[in-house]
């Protein structure tokens, strides 16, 4: 189906592909369904497409929000399908090396990802715990998410952080802050609340600056937030409001918060150092074992083991000794050797836990500097 359609003529061949989606029962198990659809981007809005499980998408747009409207047709509300399965047909390495369509893609997905707005894989990667731990607690029917989003939401829009940073650097505040000692400490009484807030710096690594840490410890829930937007909201207080220091245990609860400061930011730096996106050598030999399976001499087995662990993302050292062995397949055309290949690289590669290599510039404790702390009383 392609833009040239007409309206009607669209939605006749929407109903007859996902007739149960679009309350066309009649169809469903007719001479009239259509089993396979091919359209162009004609289709990745506004349509129900439920009825089916696969999509594969023949090209890779640029716009990594398309990508994920496309995933929505199927991935909608009132699937019959426990899982739905994404397929992307990915560009040769050559015309990659030309476009980077595939590395510009995965640089606008991570920007989305940061901003917090990724609620779905695109092309493999990774999606932000703090994304999946919303729906969590939605699902959970936890309350405090929505007001927490909606908070979000309107902090973010009128950048009230900066707005509130730039009236307390005015008027002389800075040599004001500037002249405070470390481990300063306050509190406020503030409604539905109950928790310490801690903020610490470290120096970040080869000498670019500094890093921060806002943590507030919520000690009705007992747990930790640090979307920054939300604490602001929690401990932002007039000049004259009255302080309030709550009898809680500052050092317990300073313990969690330095574990949790140190587990994230080694989380981080692994998860900064791991393979982001798959290579599209690794499609290549992936759709040409695919294409032998029916050969006598190769195990369906092994076939298919192969090409799962070729649909993760691999590290550069894998990669490069895949190309060497698809190289050899080229020249000989020996799959049976080139199966046997990947399945020496999954050994070898395949249980090992990509970490971060960088342990020079690792976060310790001792560079952990505790600049101030709050109480926060309801």
């Amino acid at each position: 189906m392609d833009s040239g359609a007409d309206a009607k003529e669209r939605r006749s061949i929407v109903e007859c592909f996902a007739p149960r989606a679009n309350k066309r029962p009649e169809v469903a198990g007719s001479e009239k369904e259509i089993a396979i659809l091919i359209s162009t981007d004609v289709l990745s809005e506004g349509q129900n497409l439920q009825d089916c499980a696969h999509l594969i998408n023949y090209d890779l747009h640029w716009n990594p929000t398309r990508m994920v409207q496309r995933a929505g047709r199927i991935d909608r509300i009132g699937t019959d399908f426990e899982t739905l399965f994404i397929h992307n047909m990915f560009p040769e390495e050559g015309l990659e090396r030309l476009l980077r369509l595939v590395e510009s893609l995965a640089r606008k997905i991570a920007a989305i990802d940061r901003a917090g707005f990724l609620d779905a894989s695109v092309l493999g990667e990774v999606v932000h715990p703090r994304n999946f731990n919303t729906l969590r607690r939605i699902r959970e029917e936890d309350g405090a998410v929505i007001e927490e989003e909606e908070q979000f939401t309107e902090l973010a829009s009128n950048e009230f952080l900066l707005q509130t940073l730039r009236a307390v650097l005015g008027a002389e505040g800075r040599e004001r802050l500037d002249g405070l000692p470390d481990g300063i400490h306050s509190g406020l009484m503030k409604p539905r609340a109950k928790g310490l807030f801690f903020y610490f710096q470290a120096p970040a690594p080869e000498g670019r600056g500094k890093l921060h840490f806002w943590k507030y410890y919520d000690l009705m829930d007992r747990r930790l937030i640090d979307n920054r937007y939300i604490i602001a909201n929690l401990i932002s207080c007039e000049r004259d409001t009255p302080r309030v220091i709550g009898d809680y245990d500052v050092f317990d609860v300073q313990e969690k918060v330095i574990e949790d400061i140190l587990r994230s930011h080694q989380e981080q730096e692994a998860l900064e150092e791991a393979p982001k996106t798959i290579d599209p050598l690794q499609q290549t030999v992936a759709t040409t074992i695919q294409g032998f399976m029916n050969r006598p001499e190769v195990k369906r087995q092994d076939a298919l083991a192969a090409i799962r662990f070729l649909s993760k993302p691999a590290p550069s050292v894998l990669v490069k000794e895949l190309r060497a062995a698809y190289r050899r397949f080229q020249n000989d055309g020996d799959v049976k050797e080139l199966v046997v290949t990947v399945l020496a690289l999954s050994e070898r590669y395949g249980g090992v836990e990509l970490r971060s290599q960088r342990t020079k510039g690792q976060l310790q404790r001792e560079d952990l500097r505790l600049i101030c702390f709050d109480h926060l009383c309801s």
